[in-house]
């Protein structure tokens, strides 16, 4: 990723809002994963968009986004024969707002779609990790689920791109970079020490040296990834990832060829040109309540966070299938 990412004086939540909807829409690796964040099963089940708007007002009004602090985004989504819409509601601001109209009219939103022709509605909340700690998951709200600011801009860093360093720059810029410090470098360094024993051909490096959030990926380099490779491991979201850049447009018979090397669980994506080879692993990363819990009682964090030795036993186990495979790409290419 570029040393230099561009800077930004100031970016609203229709800016994140624009790219959002542009991914949501463009990309299916990005969907299938926005969809799993979101509660509903992007990746098992076979997705098609059959609408998307931005929403400069909000769900219902323009007073919505009068203080250029929110937006909103409704797609229109076909799941396994079911109907479902689902909005996203995007916040930059860094404390949360109990803004009981806007609320409410989230809670009309959904009643209306589900009077109207959908079959469900799913209401999401994506703001700064700081304000979804404080705010949006009461008993009271009408969010289903909520996304943090800070694991959109580590995805986009993630991908070791110009087009990525861009959107990670501008979600930076969104949240100010005034997140709460998180405990990825602790889980990062306890997933290292794990694999310098079972695997001590095999690093990390952090996909994204200046992300530092809840929700930590980190690329591994083994000496059978293919120059032109990219293996990343979402620590929390629990995803290991093979990304082949500009194959694809050859993702059918890419899958016919090696389905039988890999487990069937394998999801295969596209992102722009970029094939990605998708496998679920348990997550090793501890919730922020653990996170906080240890930070108020003056601990430093390492007990509560060292990652389970079994669960980096699966994630090894993926990291090889998907090492393996790059190493046969690469032999038959050359």
């Amino acid at each position: 990723m570029p040393t230099d990412p561009v800077r930004f004086e100031s970016v609203t939540a229709r800016d994140v809002s624009l790219i959002v909807l542009e991914e949501l829409t463009c990309s299916a690796a990005f969907r299938s994963w926005l969809l799993e964040a979101s509660g509903l099963e992007g990746e098992t089940e076979p997705t098609t968009v059959l609408e998307a708007r931005d929403s400069l007002g909000g769900t219902e009004t323009v007073k919505f986004d009068a203080d250029r602090k929110r937006a909103a985004i409704e797609a229109g989504l076909e799941i396994a024969d079911e109907r479902v819409l689902l909005v996203l509601t995007i916040d930059t601001a860094l404390e949360a707002d109990a803004d009981a109209d806007a609320l409410e009219s989230i809670r009309t939103r959904r009643d209306r779609a589900l009077d109207g022709e959908w079959d469900d509605c799913q209401t999401v909340a994506v703001a700064p990790a700081a304000a979804l700690e404080t705010g949006t998951t009461g008993a009271e709200s009408p969010m289903d689920a909520t996304i943090s600011l800070e694991s959109l801009r580590d995805r986009f860093a993630a991908r070791d791109t110009e087009r990525g360093a861009f959107r990670a720059s501008l979600l930076a810029a969104a949240i100010g970079d005034r997140g709460r410090t998180s405990d990825a470098p602790t889980i990062v360094d306890d997933y290292r020490a794990h694999l310098a024993e079972r695997e001590p051909s095999v690093d990390l490096e952090a996909a994204d040296a200046s992300a530092q959030t809840d929700s930590a990926t980190v690329a591994i380099d083994g000496p059978s990834l293919a120059d032109d490779h990219r293996l990343l491991h979402s620590l929390r979201e629990g995803t290991i990832e093979l990304r082949i850049p500009g194959a694809a447009a050859h993702l059918q018979p890419f899958a016919a060829r090696y389905a039988t090397v890999l487990p069937p669980t394998t999801n295969f994506l596209t992102d722009g040109e970029t094939l990605v080879l998708r496998l679920s692993v348990p997550s090793l990363a501890s919730d922020s309540s653990e996170a906080d819990s240890a930070a108020d009682s003056g601990d430093d964090g390492r007990g509560s966070l060292e990652v389970d030795p079994s669960a980096v036993d699966e994630a090894l186990s993926a990291v090889r299938d998907l090492l393996d495979l790059s190493a046969r790409i690469a032999e038959r290419g050359s």
